[in-house]
């Protein structure tokens, strides 16, 4: 299913939706599911094809075993003792170590003088992304960035549609799929601002209607929260965003200086 985020965006919708809502997904009829994933029914079809099953009843049935499975298993989680412990470290550890392997220099690069010299740089991102959008707001704002980040979607839309070409944006979605965070982004794009995606998924829909898609780490949880494991990851962009930005504006305060 976490491979269906990197399908088309219909079929990620699905995928999305069904990652974060397993419990509802599967006591929906196809209909009840194709209202709530916003997605039709024969794209739920598809998708469950596409997952290896004969129709909906089957996927259904083998979502349902695995939920069983999930909460028959022990909360190993709840013992703190030392390798728990050391398990939370190692986790949140590889997700910043593979996020560094991901991240490309001339990406950063590329960004950091759109960025220091926009005029407004809108952050948003819908639900848990939500508190990555404020990491990136508050360290971007400490390097001199006149960054804003939105928390209701209705003024990120408006403030989207109100963005020039000397405006950029920034999206945070780790599915790449999430309908409010694309259509943020979208309209930002339309306006001629910069568009930076930051995102899991880098074929996603949301990297498509990006200008610069900066791609973070998956990996499974088993023990922490998808939340707990996405901010260190955000951290880790937010600094080396502001690394960049800060090595531009040396080397900018250089040429003057020759000058």
């Amino acid at each position: 299913m976490e491979a269906a985020l990197d399908y088309p965006n219909a079929l990620a919708r699905v995928a999305q939706y069904v990652l974060e809502n397993p419990k509802k997904a599967v006591r929906q009829t196809l209909g009840e599911l194709s209202a709530a994933s916003q997605s039709g029914q024969a794209t739920i079809f598809r998708l469950c094809h596409e997952l290896g099953f004969k129709g909906f009843t089957d996927f259904k049935l083998a979502l349902a075993a695995e939920i069983g499975q999930h909460e028959t298993e022990p909360d190993r989680g709840v013992s703190l003792n030392a390798n728990v412990l050391d398990d939370a470290v190692s986790l949140i550890t590889r997700s910043v170590a593979n996020t560094r392997q991901l991240l490309q220099p001339e990406l950063l690069a590329h960004a950091a003088p759109l960025l220091l010299n926009a005029g407004h740089v809108n952050i948003y991102g819908s639900g848990d992304s939500g508190l990555a959008g404020e990491v990136l707001f508050h360290r971007l704002r400490r390097i001199g960035v006149r960054a804003r980040v939105f928390a209701n979607v209705g003024y990120a839309h408006e403030a989207a549609e109100a963005m020039t070409r000397g405006d950029a944006a920034i999206a945070v979605s780790q599915s790449g799929a999430s309908p409010d965070t694309v259509e943020f982004l979208r309209r930002a794009h339309h306006a001629g601002a910069f568009s930076l995606a930051i995102t899991c998924h880098t074929k996603s829909s949301l990297a498509k209607v990006s200008d610069v898609a900066l791609q973070m780490a998956r990996l499974p949880q088993p023990r922490l929260s998808e939340q707990m494991i996405a901010l260190p990851r955000v951290v880790f962009i937010a600094e080396a965003l502001a690394i960049a930005i800060a090595d531009h504006a040396k080397a900018g305060e250089g040429t003057s200086t020759n000058t």
